[in-house]
């Protein structure tokens, strides 16, 4: 999407900036904020399907924490492949290996990457590269969507009857579609318009769920 064009300044300064993940998820938080202004994204909408590819029902947006997390491990795979053939790649790892934990790339890298158990602080062996990290943690990111009881709705019953995600999602693929017209599309499907019914079971804030017009059943989409 558009909105990720201006994501790779971004992605250079992981290796660089000793950030936290209370600063990198920040980033995340102000961007979907300002996506939700204009109508890019709605309120309501899961934010793990925010991330999940649009193939899969997604809105592909970039996430920052993982991709942070990515780099990082990708950085100390680099550094343990090339350290005995460049001396330069060498003294960066050196360094980086006295750094105290709360500043080592080396320590970040191995919690993250025990995270998605592929590696531990003591591996030296050759893993997976960003985008193949990228996409485990947009698996993840998926489960996490289809888990959730009401947002997950429409995605369970697609694997349920056996129905082609492939073709399901193609509109998203194609973004023929504008954003906004998109963001009320995957609304009225998760089931996430602040209806009456919305609006009691879930945010909790009135007390009566039934239709307005007849006064007999649920208002729901």
């Amino acid at each position: 999407m558009g909105f990720n064009s201006g994501f790779k300044g971004l992605r250079y300064r992981f290796g660089i900036n000793n950030w936290r993940l209370e600063e990198i998820r920040e980033v995340d938080s102000k961007t979907r904020k300002v996506l939700t202004a204009y109508k890019m994204l709605h309120p309501t909408a899961d934010i793990n399907k925010r991330y999940t590819n649009r193939n899969g029902g997604g809105r592909c947006l970039l996430q920052t924490e993982a991709t942070y997390k990515a780099e990082k491990i990708n950085i100390v795979e680099y550094l343990n492949t090339k350290y005995t053939e460049d001396q330069f790649v060498n003294i960066v790892k050196s360094h980086e290996s006295n750094q105290p934990n709360v500043n080592s790339t080396i320590t970040k890298a191995a919690k993250f990457a025990e995270e998605l158990n592929q590696l531990n602080e003591n591996s030296d062996i050759k893993k997976e590269d960003v985008p193949h990290i990228k996409a485990r943690l947009g698996s993840s990111l998926k489960k996490k969507w289809k888990s959730r009881v009401m947002d997950g709705q429409y995605i369970r019953n697609i694997d349920r009857q056996h129905i082609s995600e492939e073709d399901t999602f193609l509109w998203l693929l194609i973004g023929d579609l504008k954003g906004e017209t998109e963001t009320e599309i995957i609304t009225v499907q998760d089931q996430a318009l602040q209806t009456k019914y919305h609006v009691t079971k879930l945010i909790q804030t009135e007390t009566d769920s039934k239709c307005g017009l007849c006064k007999q059943f649920d208002e729901t989409v």
